[in-house]
């Protein structure tokens, strides 16, 4: 079954999504599937294999963070994961530039969404390139109608979530492309 492609469901589905610390995902299904490590610059096999476990537990918290984010209205929690100077591009091409820009485009959804019925984010893989990580996968989130008696909205796409080491160690959305 095809979703339909909602401008609203594009900015808000896809959007890797949130805090690095471990939340509880509210019920959400998060599911990951692991991608052959595999490398284009000169890291072993088995360096690229480690260096990607290692990132997989900050990947993943940032993605089971994001619905309980939504469902709280809670910008600062679904950018948490972002790099200060990260990028989002919305499906139409349009880029917000920045966490901060990035937390004011959610804030100004929130009115417009509803109460938020379910949702999951599937990755469908990652693979490390030239020492970042490119993750991606499919989102899809489901809201109340927006009147009473109105049926559910329901909303998907794929997303490219690009993540970076930062000077702490820590991985960041430098780029997150909404489809």
């Amino acid at each position: 079954m095809t979703l339909p492609r909602l401008p609203l469901f594009s900015a808000l589905v896809v959007t890797s999504l949130a805090a690095v610390a471990c939340r509880s995902h509210g019920g959400a299904a998060v599911s990951t599937t692991a991608a052959p490590a595999t490398a284009v610059a000169s890291p072993s096999s088995r360096d690229t294999a480690a260096l990607l476990a290692a990132a997989r537990p900050e990947i993943d918290a940032a993605n089971a963070a994001w619905l309980p984010g939504l469902r709280r209205h809670d910008a600062q929690a679904i950018v948490a994961a972002y790099a200060d100077s990260g990028v989002f591009v919305l499906p139409n091409g349009d880029t917000i530039r920045g966490r901060d820009a990035i937390a004011r485009m959610y804030e100004s959804r929130f009115p417009l969404m509803g109460t938020v019925l379910s949702g999951e984010v599937v990755q469908g893989g990652m693979k490390l390139v030239d020492g970042r990580i490119y993750e991606w996968g499919r989102a899809t989130l489901e809201l109340s109608g927006r009147a009473p008696g109105d049926p559910p909205r329901r909303g998907g796409g794929d997303y490219l979530t690009v993540w970076q080491r930062d000077a702490a160690g820590h991985w960041r959305i430098v780029r997150n492309l909404a489809f």
